[in-house]
């Protein structure tokens, strides 16, 4: 039986002919509405998306996001009719760590306050003890996934061994150590880098709240390529303002786009990037061969063994 596939990601030309030597037949966005026999979903529709799943015209039994996370999918649905998830874990890896080293460099450096100067044709040396290097700073990296390994890898090469946050404490090469989540609090306390790289699921939200951010004392860098959910946007503008937190450079946010009246606008130790980090020309090379491996296994037996989500877990 040839399976079909709809394709709400699009796919090349090139592409829709490798598939269609696997025996799948890929179906446009554009026909979603009249689409049936659907088994397969690559990418994903807030719109249309779950209509497509409810089709009784429709069998879907496997979603291949285009993301890495896939808290957006309606994973109740997905659980109770046991459909298999695949993600794009990995794909943006690489970019987002190294947007990661650029938000730290450009705070460790000063280039913050240069910028400012700039805009003032203002010649101003910052004093030697406000610069300082990678290789100096205890770094905390809340999950230790694809992204938080690639941040690592990154950081290793400046001289820096950060430390990993995870479910279960769990060891991981790059990280000189990690702790499980419930026991982070003695690890943080002397921080310098807190960097948030978890998933969204109900364990992380609002992880970073004020009880959290109390209990820093001059961190000198937050950052958030996780999720924006993770973090409690109240308590760290007020950690920001008390200076729990002295800088934070934010991808991610609980709403996005970032509304225009949010006052972490109007923050100048804060530095915020529009969902980015994960941007780069090549991205969508690794998500087809994702997906075509996974078809191939999935075509053969309906087993899947690439990138394959814990829909349980939330990713």
């Amino acid at each position: 039986m040839t399976e079909k596939i709809l394709a709400f990601q699009a796919l090349t030309p090139a592409q829709t002919r490798e598939l269609a030597d696997q025996d799948v037949t890929v179906v446009p966005a554009s026909e979603w509405q009249s689409a049936t026999e659907i088994s397969i979903i690559f990418g994903w529709s807030r719109q249309h998306g779950l209509a497509v799943l409810q089709n009784p015209a429709n069998q879907v039994e496997w979603i291949q996001t285009v993301s890495a996370g896939i808290d957006y999918l309606p994973l109740d649905w997905i659980r109770e009719h046991h459909i298999q998830v695949t993600n794009a874990s990995g794909a943006y890896s690489g970019a987002i760590a190294e947007s990661t080293l650029g938000y730290l460099l450009y705070f460790l450096r000063g280039f913050n306050e240069a910028i400012k100067n700039q805009a003032g044709h203002f010649w101003q040396q910052p004093a030697r003890s406000d610069l300082d290097v990678l290789a100096n700073q205890k770094v905390v990296i809340y999950g230790t996934g694809s992204i938080g390994q690639a941040i690592a890898n990154l950081l290793n090469g400046f001289g820096n061994y950060p430390f990993g946050v995870n479910r279960s404490g769990h060891g991981v090469t790059g990280f000189q150590g990690a702790v499980a989540m419930q026991d982070d609090a003695d690890l943080v306390k002397d921080a310098d880098i807190i960097i948030n790289a978890m998933p969204a699921t109900a364990e992380t939200t609002h992880y970073f709240n004020e009880a959290y951010f109390n209990q820093l004392n001059g961190l000198r860098i937050f950052v958030n390529v996780g999720r924006g959910k993770s973090v409690d946007e109240q308590a760290l503008m007020h950690a920001l303002l008390y200076q729990n937190v002295l800088h934070a450079a934010l991808d991610v946010f609980e709403n996005e786009p970032l509304p225009k009246d949010s006052k972490l606008w109007n923050y100048p130790n804060v530095l915020i990037t529009p969902h980015q980090t994960g941007f780069a020309p090549d991205n969508a090379l690794p998500i087809f061969d994702y997906l075509r491996d996974n078809v191939e296994s999935f075509v053969q037996d309906g087993s899947l063994h690439v990138n394959v989500a814990d829909v349980s877990r939330g990713y």
